[in-house]
């Protein structure tokens, strides 16, 4: 008799090992500051732009600190105001657009052009103007990027809305009785989730790129904090001199994101339906 051999899914293969990745990575993040071997903020000039190898296996910044230390560090603070940021726009989004696309009327016309008031405006060069005005910083940045960014799911989840309300579930729903919330929380929410959770896992990586990027501009992170994007900001002028001082802090946000966008499209595959066919 022939043994019968069980196939794995290569899609269910790839999401657990994209998924280790991101929880590893995460992990690092959570725990850098105890697994540095050095202070990342102590400065030894004696070693100011030592190359990689020996005790500094990433070399040493220009204020002889650590590189490897303050990526590790650095870690948690990108992570953090990234799954931040994804948290609140994704949640203030599908609200927003939920109570449009199932008010419609009035409040779905006003919500929608607002909303595309908001998208008519780059969210980078958003932050640059809030910057501006409010003045450099991370919480500045963290407000302006979140202001803007919650648009796309508004949009998302009102067109997912708007295209369910005539189905046979929901009318059932509404000649038993369910109304208002509790409509929303047992029935549309419910529908609506996987696609969400879709996006906010894609725009992991877009949202570590766009902070980075400001923090590379100086508009985010301030000295001496240990975060990736201004680690770039300040290996500036050091790029024929001193090249490690870019290229590590640069390859830990390129890992980042393509583990995170990777993952985005494993669940994509895994949650919607279209793509099992």
């Amino acid at each position: 008799m022939r043994k019968r051999v069980s196939k794995q899914n290569p899609k269910r293969t790839r999401f657990i090992i994209l998924l280790f990745l991101a929880v590893l990575l995460i992990g690092i993040a959570c725990t850098g500051r105890f697994l540095a071997p050095f202070d990342p903020l102590e400065a030894d000039f004696t070693v100011s732009l030592q190359k990689p190898g020996g005790l500094h296996i990433c070399g040493t910044d220009k204020l002889g600190r650590d590189i490897f230390s303050r990526i590790l560090c650095g870690a948690g603070t990108s992570f953090s105001l990234t799954f931040l940021m994804v948290t609140v726009t994704s949640l203030t989004g599908t609200v927003i657009g939920m109570t449009a696309g199932y008010l419609g009327g009035r409040t779905d016309t006003m919500i929608m052009r607002f909303t595309d008031i908001l998208l008519a405006f780059p969210s980078s060069v958003f932050a640059i103007a809030v910057a501006g005005i409010l003045g450099a910083g991370i919480f500045h940045t963290v407000m302006a990027l979140s202001f803007v960014w919650w648009t796309k799911y508004a949009r998302m989840s009102r067109g997912l809305v708007s295209a369910m309300r005539g189905k046979d579930f929901l009318c059932a729903a509404r000649f038993s009785g369910v109304r208002g919330i509790s409509m929303i929380r047992k029935y549309i929410l419910p529908n609506i989730m996987p696609q969400m959770m879709i996006m906010a896992t894609l725009d992991i990586g877009s949202m570590m790129m766009a902070l980075a990027g400001l923090s590379f501009l100086g508009l985010a992170a301030q000295p001496p904090a240990p975060e990736w994007g201004y680690m770039l900001f300040e290996s500036k002028q050091y790029m024929q001199t001193a090249p490690w001082m870019m290229i590590y802090p640069g390859l830990a946000i390129l890992i980042t994101v393509m583990i995170f966008n990777l993952l985005g499209d494993s669940v994509r595959d895994l949650l919607d339906p279209r793509r099992n066919n």
